[in-house]
């Protein structure tokens, strides 16, 4: 834990969603993250949403801060985490020449992630209406999706560390959007596998429409018929939200990031590494899309 001073803050960017119920879950966070951190929090929205970073750090100005660590709370490095965050934030130090701006890492397969997860699916077949084991248990975790392998490899990194150490048949991966396999046919794999239960495991932090879009996948009335037929069951798991594991997962960001310990995560990155299929996006400029 790095030592602080009145002068501490912590700028908290959420994604910013049109739902309010997602934003609202995004405020209770910064709240509860405030207690743990011991520090204030300041909550502000990259797009859909407002106060803005620029607002946002205005407040932190205001408030006499003199350190603001920048905490965007995306759960992988993608575009929006290696390009239009900091891009803001370049503009920030220019308007603000003394104030020292600490950009954190995004949050990234934490061990507390991992059991926060675990827990989730857990709760969710504790819930369900049949007794089916374990070993006939499959775990879909599902992401949001992204242009940038290097954000989508968190999904299948996060399943992996799932699986060790625990009982469930086979711990999966599906993405709601850009990139594949999509929810059905995350489904469909396990059914293939043998899966008796599958367990929609939403890696997404917050409500809104891409948690109800899972859903509505998961549930979708062609789908049940086969899920019927191979005599099994669909159960879609709560989202994080605002669970313990992953207050302490953001934290520990803060932490690195004010004692001067984050960086970047470069060693997959799109812009720096010519990867195979994403070859155009080598070497472009940080900007915002």
């Amino acid at each position: 834990m790095v030592m602080k001073t009145p002068q501490d803050a912590l700028l908290l960017i959420g994604h910013g969603s049109p739902d309010p119920t997602g934003n609202e879950e995004f405020k209770r966070f910064a709240h509860k993250l405030a207690v743990r951190v011991d520090a204030p929090v300041t909550a502000c929205y990259l797009e859909k949403a407002a106060p803005d970073v620029a607002t946002g750090i205005q407040t932190c100005v205001a408030a006499g801060a003199l350190r603001v660590v920048a905490l965007p709370l995306f759960l992988g490095a993608a575009g929006h985490q290696k390009n239009d965050v900091p891009v803001l934030l370049n503009e920030m130090r220019m308007r603000h020449p003394n104030l020292d701006i600490r950009y954190g890492a995004p949050i990234g397969p934490q061990h507390a992630i991992v059991l926060a997860l675990a827990e989730r699916a857990a709760e969710a077949v504790a819930a369900a209406p049949s007794a089916v084991s374990a070993p006939e248990t499959a775990l879909l975790v599902v992401g949001r999706g992204s242009s940038d392998p290097d954000s989508n490899s968190d999904v299948s990194k996060i399943a992996r560390l799932l699986l060790e150490g625990r009982a469930y048949g086979w711990v999966q991966t599906a993405f709601f959007a850009v990139t594949r396999p999509d929810v059905t046919a995350g489904i469909e794999q396990c059914l293939r596998l043998g899966a008796r239960r599958v367990v929609v495991l939403p890696y997404l932090l917050f409500t809104g429409e891409v948690r109800r879009g899972i859903e509505a996948y998961a549930c979708d009335q062609e789908l049940a018929k086969k899920v019927a037929h191979a005599g099994a069951e669909v159960v879609v798991a709560q989202h994080l939200a605002n669970h313990e594991g992953v207050v302490s997962a953001v934290a520990q960001r803060y932490w690195e990031a004010a004692g001067g310990a984050a960086n970047m995560t470069c060693d997959l990155c799109k812009y720096r590494n010519k990867v195979e299929g994403f070859e155009s996006a080598f070497g472009l400029p940080q900007m915002q899309d």
